[in-house]
């Protein structure tokens, strides 16, 4: 509770840090709530801030937490990536994890891009390789997203990750189909999503995921314009610990 507040007291005094000479560009904020596949609801918190380090060159930090039925899981997440043309971003991200409650702890790294495929379109992807401190786990993922803005205030995303294990005695691959759509008015900072997830483990089924929940964008974040657009937070591993596989 006490991060999630830190983390809206930073949301709300933004315009102020914005005027400084940090520059800080833009933040987005989501807070929501996902029925997960037991039916239970569970709350999630995102939150990415923007810094033009040059004219070509810019910092992405994450923070987000998940709600599960074996822990929270917290996420801290970095991008640096650079703007070689108008409508491309580019770059490499880190990401450590940690779920509340357990004795484990993962990381990730890759490569990640962002192109435009036109004034309201863009596709975005990724791959990486991770580890987690138990049992030596490693991993490999993928993902891909295709955002278009459908109206000024309305925006579809499909979204694919999938993640591959392959350990001795535990091996699976995982992927999470999702769509969100998100509305938000014309300038205005506040938003609401809704999104629908499809995942599933090999051997363990699929399970759908439903969530809703409110959005705020400040400064120059959010569109589909990749240089204000923030990257997607990575988690490859989240699939094994919300059903407990790991």
């Amino acid at each position: 509770m006490r991060t999630l507040l830190l983390v809206v007291f930073t949301s709300l005094s933004f315009p102020a840090f914005a005027q400084s000479s940090l520059g800080i560009s833009g933040l987005e904020l989501s807070l929501g709530m996902v029925e997960d596949e037991d039916g239970e609801h569970r709350g999630a918190v995102r939150s990415a801030l923007t810094v033009d380090v040059t004219e070509f060159h810019g910092f992405q930090g994450d923070v987000a937490f998940t709600d599960t039925d074996t822990g929270t899981i917290g996420t801290v997440a970095a991008h640096f990536y650079m703007t070689p043309k108008q409508g491309q971003k580019y770059g490499l991200f880190g990401a450590i994890s940690d779920v509340d409650g357990r004795s484990m702890f993962y990381g990730s790294l890759g490569a990640e891009g962002m192109i435009s495929l036109g004034l309201d379109t863009n596709v975005e992807g990724r791959a990486g390789m991770g580890w987690a401190d138990t049992d030596g786990l490693d991993f490999i993922f993928a993902g891909a997203a295709l955002a278009h803005q459908l109206t000024p205030s309305l925006e579809l995303e499909f979204a694919l990750d999938v993640a591959d294990f392959d350990e001795a005695g535990f091996s699976a691959t995982t992927y999470d189909a999702g769509l969100t759509a998100t509305y938000s008015a014309d300038g205005k900072p506040w938003g609401a999503f809704v999104s629908v997830t499809q995942s599933g483990v090999s051997g363990h089924g699929d399970a759908t995921r439903i969530g809703a929940g409110i959005t705020i964008t400040l400064g120059t974040s959010g569109g589909t314009d990749p240089h204000s657009r923030p990257f997607r937070t990575p988690d490859p591993a989240g699939s094994l610990v919300r059903r407990n596989l790991w």
